[in-house]
């Protein structure tokens, strides 16, 4: 039989002809051989079925590397009230990592990766059956150690995540901030890489949170924040559901910042905010913001305050009135 190296090939092939029965007769005589490599081939047939999910109808595979990488990329616009500017796209990267030593088998593994553009969201399944709603510019990337039977996650941006149980940790690693470890539960995570503070907001289970010495542990209904510039961890107090407001496209303010506002806008518009000097953290809003374009906020906005705005293709400016 031909080399047990070569076999990602043959499932490559079968993937992309869309085959719904087997005839290829290396594939089938190693499915043959073991349980093991039935199990293997069902979990990347799933994956890659799931991956038409994330892609419009019609779009191929625009690359594969060897037999261990398939990449995708489809534009999505979003047609709620939330995400109204046209053109908004989501990136995606789908890769199956194939760890190949001389077997393909009980040894494979697979990673898989997101990354949303700004003015766009989109959800990925993961391959333990874990869930991630990922909004505006969020990045993602899972792997899984089958050495020490950990699923590993780096993450920037924001997520939902509904975390399948298994005996093997959930680890998310954020850039510059700390390590989430859970083994099946439910939280928002706002971990952009330019805010100053990451927050964790609990909804289901128990999570560790931890960076470098200091460990915090978090129970349901518990909403922690890491403060990138003193490198602390903290819980504070707050409405849980304000956290994943953005899930039903809804931006909670409470004694929010102009600032903070136009940074939460950027990202669900596309958009590029500036601000007069001084004006951002002078104004501060209570209330919810749901409307169906930016325009429709920005006058909700100077009704409130005094403030005006000017748009220019992409490019807002806002001064004072």
């Amino acid at each position: 039989m031909e080399s047990k190296t070569n076999i990602g090939e043959h499932i490559v092939n079968f993937l992309l002809n869309g085959e719904k029965e087997l005839s290829d007769p290396v594939l089938i005589e190693w499915l043959n051989e073991s349980d093991v490599h039935k199990k293997t081939f069902n979990r990347y047939r799933k994956i890659w079925d799931e991956s038409e999910y994330y892609t419009d109808a019609g779009a191929a595979w625009e690359k594969i590397d060897g037999v261990n990488r398939k990449r995708a990329r489809a534009g999505r616009r979003l047609r709620n009230l939330c995400y109204a500017v046209s053109g908004a796209a989501a990136s995606i990267i789908v890769i199956f990592a194939l760890s190949l030593t001389g077997q393909f088998g009980k040894d494979a593994e697979i990673s898989v990766g997101m990354r949303v553009d700004y003015g766009s969201r989109s959800n990925i399944t993961l391959p333990d059956g874990s869930t991630v709603k990922l909004n505006s510019g969020s990045e993602i990337a899972y792997s899984y150690d089958s050495k020490e039977k950990i699923r590993k996650v780096t993450f920037q941006g924001e997520g939902f995540f509904d975390v399948a149980k298994s005996d093997g940790p959930f680890v998310v690693r954020t850039v510059n901030g700390p390590e989430v470890k859970v083994l099946g539960t439910s939280f928002n995570l706002q971990a952009y890489a330019n805010d100053r503070t990451i927050r964790t907001s609990l909804v289901e289970g128990n999570v560790e949170l931890t960076y470098e010495n200091e460990k915090l542990t978090m129970h349901a209904g518990d909403i922690a924040v890491f403060d990138r510039d003193t490198r602390k961890l903290k819980q504070t107090d707050g409405v849980l559901s304000h956290s994943y407001g953005w899930l039903e496209n809804k931006l909670y303010m409470d004694d929010m910042s102009l600032t903070d506002v136009c940074r939460h806008l950027e990202r669900w518009y596309g958009v590029d905010i500036h601000l007069q000097a001084g004006l951002g953290e002078n104004i501060h809003y209570n209330g919810i913001i749901r409307e169906e374009t930016i325009s429709d906020v920005l006058d909700a906005l100077s009704r409130l305050s005094n403030m005006n705005y000017h748009v220019k293709g992409k490019n807002i400016s806002i001064t004072t009135k």
